[in-house]
C-alpha cells in the first residue's frame, strides 16, 4: 500500500506541475522576467509554508536539520524555477514536456551510482529506448517548433532536477517536508527579488498577472509537499517514471490554450517515451514485491 501512495501522490504532483508551468509559461510570454516570477513563487511558498506551520501549532516544523543538503535543494529549485521560465516561453508546452523527459534517464543514473539503486539490463534498455522517443520527438527541430535556448534551458532544467531528486529523498530522512519547502521557498523569494532587481527590472507587475502567478505558486506548494510525500512511499526512480503523464496533460492545455498541435515525430516519440515509462515502473513494482 506504502508503494501504491507513493505512485498516487507522484501522478497528482506530475499533474499539478503541468497547470504550475502553464501559469509560468503565461508570465514568461508576457515578458515577466524569470527572476520576478521566481520571486513571486518564493514569496507565495514562504507564506503558505509558515502557514501551514501555524495550522498546525507546529513552527517547529520549519526547523532546519541538514542545512547543505536543504542549501544544495534550495539552489536547485531557484535554478529550475528559472531556468523553467525561459523554456516555456520559448518552447510549446508539449515538446517541453517531451524535451525534460530526460529527467527519468538522469536520475536513475544519479540513483545507481550514488545511492546503489538497482538498475537490471532490461530497465536500462527501456530508459535508453525512453530517451530515444525524445530524441525523435524532438531532433527535427523546425518540425518539433520552440528556439534553441528553449531546449538549452530545458536541458539545464533536467541536470538541476535529477540533483534535486536524488538529494531530496536523502534529505526526507532528516528534515520534514514543511523545513525543505521553506528552505526553498525562502531562498528562491530573496534569490528572485535579488536577482531582478541587479538585473535592474521593475518589480512592479500587471494585478491581473499577479493573481495568475500567485495562484500558479500557490499550487506549487501543494505539488512540491505531495511529491516530497511521493519519494518517502517509493524509490526516486519509481517516481521519475511516471513524469511521462505531463506529456499528455501538456498536450492537452497546449491545444486548450495555445491551439498547439503535436506533430507526427512528437507524437511517436511520446508514445515510445509513455511505453518505456510503463514497463520500468512494472519492473521497479516487481523489484519493490521481491523478497
Amino acid at each position: 500500500m506504502t508503494h501504491v501512495q507513493g505512485m498516487l501522490y507522484a501522478l497528482a504532483t506530475f499533474f499539478l506541475w503541468v497547470i504550475v508551468d502553464t501559469g509560468m509559461k503565461i508570465g514568461g510570454m508576457a515578458n515577466v522576467t524569470p527572476f520576478l516570477i521566481v520571486g513571486i513563487f518564493g514569496a507565495v511558498g514562504v507564506m503558505g509554508t509558515v502557514g501551514a506551520a501555524l495550522a498546525k501549532r507546529k513552527l517547529s516544523l520549519l526547523v532546519p536539520h541538514n542545512g547543505r543538503g536543504l542549501a544544495l535543494i534550495a539552489l536547485c529549485s531557484f535554478a529550475i524555477n528559472a531556468v523553467n521560465v525561459v523554456a516555456l516561453k520559448h518552447l510549446p508546452l508539449t515538446v517541453f514536456y517531451v524535451a525534460v523527459f530526460t529527467a527519468p534517464l538522469a536520475i536513475a543514473a544519479l540513483s545507481a551510482s550514488l545511492k546503489h539503486e538497482k538498475l537490471g539490463g532490461f530497465k536500462i534498455l527501456c530508459l535508453i529506448a525512453g530517451f530515444g522517443g525524445v530524441v525523435l520527438a524532438i531532433a527535427p527541430r523546425l518540425v518539433a517548433g520552440g528556439e534553441a535556448i528553449g531546449y538549452l534551458a530545458a536541458a539545464a532544467s533536467v541536470a538541476c532536477f535529477a540533483v534535486y531528486t536524488v538529494t531530496i529523498r536523502k534529505l526526507s530522512a532528516t528534515d520534514t517536508p514543511e523545513s525543505i519547502q521553506f528552505a526553498v521557498a525562502l531562498f528562491c523569494a530573496i534569490g528572485g527579488f535579488s536577482c531582478a532587481l541587479l538585473q535592474r527590472h521593475s518589480l512592479e507587475i500587471d494585478m491581473h498577472m499577479l493573481v495568475i502567478l500567485a495562484t500558479s505558486a500557490a499550487i506549487n506548494i501543494v505539488a512540491n509537499f505531495l511529491y516530497n510525500y511521493a519519494l518517502k512511499h517509493t524509490t526516486s526512480t519509481n517516481v521519475a517514471q511516471l513524469h511521462y503523464t505531463q506529456i499528455i496533460w501538456g498536450a492537452i492545455i497546449g491545444f486548450a490554450l495555445w491551439h498547439e498541435l503535436p506533430t507526427w515525430n512528437i507524437v511517436t516519440g511520446a508514445v515510445v517515451i509513455i511505453g518505456a515509462g510503463i514497463i520500468v515502473a512494472r519492473l521497479a513494482r516487481k523489484e519493490q514485491v521481491m523478497p
